[in-house]
């Protein structure tokens, strides 16, 4: 399971952005990753976020327990695999051709119950539960002596340096009174339960022997052995709990579906939940579909307050207060606060990067590359088959799993700094501002006091890979289809009528996206490329959220369709805006392949870096290629453009030049690209009358499809003179150094309709 704060995913995404004349971007300096043979694993402060790096990347479920998985590591068969056995990450230490490690996350495992069942959603039989577990020992033998994680009851782990200011105390004290390992409360626990009867050491419920199962994912060695202990414990006391193995998709299916009672007790985890404490406890423990239906008012409005608390000091407050009571009541029993531990392969690869921060991975492959070559390879990524997404699209994916794969082909508003999560980087947003509002009536008749508006400016130059440009409608289109101020009632796209009420109570709803920002109260599209967010609070983490807590998804694809078609897809038209595009599943759903989109805004030129002799004319060439969501494949299929006229411009990079359009007399740098046929262009650039240096090149490509106007944009660079020798280190880049970008012709004119959404507020 994921929190909504980023949907378990890493973010595969740059700094790298080039937009038009009239727009404001952000570039990296001339810096980029090409590691020497000694230092196959740079540090999380050396990365670079422009993407993609690497060719391919497939992600494969086709291996069926982490001992084949790390075997199939050794031997070079896969190039990224989870940890779960000691002795396999002692072995790896000793594995010249691998690399392991761990890393702390802001993530947590637990024991989840089914609230639609009276027997389980009954609070002192969770007492009892709590009551048979020695935490000790989950460290020890279930988590192979800490390096999985730590065991702990609580809500909030104090070795998380973001969660302390939030801890109450008054938990801890409840927990030690009620609920810690102690096998005669267990029994008294049960005892307290309406019809359950306690009869010469048997136990009966309802007046039938009392047998309750175990739900847990097959595959998971921790938890196989939280199965077995957790059997073992209660048969102390003469309790049967029967382990059950199912696919983590299916355990899934039933704790997330309405009415909650396909299930006794079950278990699955929480990764990435982001450094605002109060942000995500709202998002899970408001949504009774993420808590197998627990629903507790008095919880909800504590996290409600605390997600619009104006200051940080107000929302510990409300957060402590919350901690409490969630420890009092127990929606979940937290079995421990987890480590990443991850293994890697060397061989081959350059540039991994090693997380010492929090993070659902170990490693991020974020600047993983062929050594010696970029935009090339094949880069295999594991998860063992138990962990098979049900689902690769954007509305029912919830699993990180899916994420992996989501998170690589749809593109951000931002993305957070590895060294500080609460530090922004522009992505689709080149600029933003976040305005107080006293008091104002907005144009829908709503009235916001004390609130605040985001206004998002985006960049002029992403696009879709079929060439429809990414705009702020479809910022607008993607708050308000996944219905992330969970307003229920309905909502109009274009005509398409949703009904969010409906959705909510068939199970259909985004549970990652669902309510996860309640205080969004309405939206205006003011430009293509400018949209203004209101929101009736001014908490000092609106702005993070509202930015961050979601992918963009194209409103041209969805929004003819009703999220409840697409929730039942296996996969969905996946039509990429990121850095990689969805190129098919194989091998029964086990095996997806994703390919690195050279259209992607954030793509880093210097990575096509050729050397030019001054004076002579570099020949640069455009290969103009659209991808088309095919059905019958379900890929996106590539279409050569041979219709289009090609811009092509060249920017100053590095030099001490500020980043901006090359002029010669006074002019922009323009060449016309002779079309060469089959989407091939070629264009000459002279280089006479250009000074010693590094330049990069831009080739926008427009043209009309079905009577729209289509474009879809290349890059390139080229070293007039030495090429210089920061091409053969690896390079820090920081968001300081960044200069600004300004590139393009043309605005398409697109007309945009905002959405006029009031707000209904969940009690």
């Amino acid at each position: 399971m994921q929190s909504k704060s980023k949907v378990l995913s890493v973010l595969l995404v740059g700094i790298m952005l080039f937009s038009m004349i009239i727009d404001v971007g952000i570039s990296t300096n001339a810096a980029y990753v090409s590691a020497t043979a000694n230092e196959p694993v740079i540090n999380w402060y050396q990365v670079s976020y422009t993407c993609p790096w690497v060719g391919s990347i497939e992600y494969i479920f086709s291996i069926s327990t982490h001992t084949a998985e790390f075997s199939a590591l050794q031997k070079g068969q896969i190039d990224f695999a989870t940890i779960t056995h000691q002795s396999d990450f002692e072995t790896g230490q000793k594995d010249s051709n691998l690399w392991v490690n761990t890393s702390v996350q802001e993530s947590f495992g637990l024991l989840a119950f089914a609230f639609g069942n009276p027997l389980t959603a009954n609070v002192n039989f969770r007492y009892a539960i709590s009551n048979l577990l020695n935490y000790q020992v989950i460290t020890d033998k279930i988590n192979d002596d800490g390096l999985l994680g730590i065991g702990t009851p609580y809500y909030l782990f104090p070795g998380i340096p973001f969660y302390k200011p939030f801890i109450s105390e008054n938990a801890s004290l409840w927990y030690q009174k009620y609920e810690s390992y102690n096998l005669s409360m267990a029994v008294y626990h049960l005892e307290q339960i309406p019809n359950v009867t306690h009869v010469n050491g048997q136990w009966y419920y309802q007046g039938k022997p009392l047998k309750l199962t175990f739900t847990y994912p097959s595959g998971d060695t921790p938890a196989e052995k939280l199965a077995t202990y957790l059997q073992d414990q209660a048969a102390s006391i003469n309790l049967t709990i029967v382990p059950v193995q199912t696919t983590f998709a299916q355990l899934i299916e039933a704790a997330t579906t309405p009415p909650y009672n396909a299930f006794n007790i079950t278990t699955f985890g929480w990764v990435n939940l982001g450094p605002f404490a109060e942000s995500w406890m709202q998002g899970i423990y408001t949504s009774p579909s993420n808590t197998g239906g627990f629903s507790n008012s008095t919880i909800d409005t504590l996290l409600d307050k605390a997600s619009l608390a104006p200051s940080l000091t107000q929302a510990e407050v409300y957060v402590r207060e919350a901690d409490f009571y969630l420890q009092q009541q127990l929606p979940y029993i937290i079995t421990s606060w987890s480590n990443a531990v991850d293994g890697i392969y060397l061989p081959g690869w350059a540039d991994y990067i090693y997380l010492n921060v929090t993070s659902e991975y170990a490693y991020s492959i974020i600047n993983v590359h062929p050594r010696g070559s970029f935009l090339n390879g094949t880069f295999i990524y594991s998860s063992v088959s138990s962990s098979a997404p049900r689902h690769i699209n954007p509305y029912a994916s919830a699993s990180v799993y899916a994420f992996n794969v989501l998170g690589d082909i749809y593109p951000g508003l931002v993305s957070y700094e590895y060294a500080n999560q609460t530090a922004l980087l522009p992505l689709l947003a080149k600029s933003w501002n976040l305005q107080l509002i006293p008091k104002e009536t907005l144009p829908n008749g709503d009235l916001i006091v004390n609130g605040s508006v985001l206004t998002v400016n985006l960049v002029h130059n992403a696009t879709w890979d079929n060439g429809v440009p990414v705009t702020a409608y479809d910022v607008n289109f993607t708050i308000w289809w996944l219905d992330i101020p969970g307003m229920m009632g309905t909502n109009t796209f274009d005509g398409l009528h949703v009904n969010y009420t409906a959705l909510y109570n068939n199970g259909e709803i985004s549970t990652d996206y669902f309510g996860s920002q309640p205080y969004i109260v309405w939206t205006q599209v003011t430009s293509p490329y400018q949209i203004k967010i209101y929101m009736n609070a001014s908490s000092y983490a609106d702005e993070f959220d509202a930015l961050d807590d979601y992918y963009v998804y194209p409103a041209f694809v969805f929004n003819t369709t009703n999220p409840a078609t697409v929730y039942t897809e296996k996969i969905a038209d996946l039509q990429s805006g990121g850095p990689y595009y969805f190129a098919g599943a194989f091998n029964n759903y086990q095996e997806y392949l994703v390919k690195a989109n050279l259209h992607y805004a954030r793509i880093d030129p210097l990575i096509f870096l050729q050397n030019v002799t001054p004076g002579k004319t570099y020949i640069f060439t455009d290969n103009v290629t659209a991808y088309v969501w095919d059905n019958s494949t379900l890929s996106n299929m590539p279409v050569q453009i041979s219709n289009a006229t090609v811009y092509v411009y060249l920017k100053y990079l590095g030099d001490g030049m500020p980043y901006e359009n090359v002029t010669v007399n006074g002019k922009p740098f323009m060449v016309i690209a002779k079309n060469d046929g089959n989407g091939i262009y070629t264009a000459n650039i002279n280089t006479s009358s250009l000074k010693p240096g590094v330049y990069e090149i831009v080739a926008k490509a427009v043209w009309n499809a079905g009577g729209a106007s289509r474009e879809l944009f290349n890059f390139g660079s080229i070293a007039v003179g030495a090429v210089p020798t920061t091409t053969t280190t690896s390079t820090t880049t920081t968001p300081s150094s960044l200069p600004v970008v300004d590139i393009g012709i043309a605005v398409v004119a697109i007309v945009i309709i905002a959405a006029a959404v009031v707000l209904l507020r969940r009690r």
